[in-house]
């Protein structure tokens, strides 16, 4: 795989990680009405998490 495509791989996975994490805590909110706006930062960490996790196993079976 060339660099560029390891680039734009990795824009997309953090990129969706931002994007889910929006759109799960909308879907919280909405159901759940008095969600604290902290779990918007609670969603990022797991999916910034999940990110680095596939990422480091990506770069070892490379």
């Amino acid at each position: 795989m060339d660099r560029m495509s390891e680039k734009t791989f990795q824009m997309k996975l953090w990129l969706m990680a931002v994007l889910g994490s929006i759109a799960l805590f909308v879907v919280t909110k909405y159901i759940w009405e008095e969600a604290n706006n902290v779990l918007l930062l609670v969603y990022l960490l797991v999916g910034f998490l999940m990110n680095f996790f596939i990422s480091k196993i990506r770069n070892l079976r490379a």
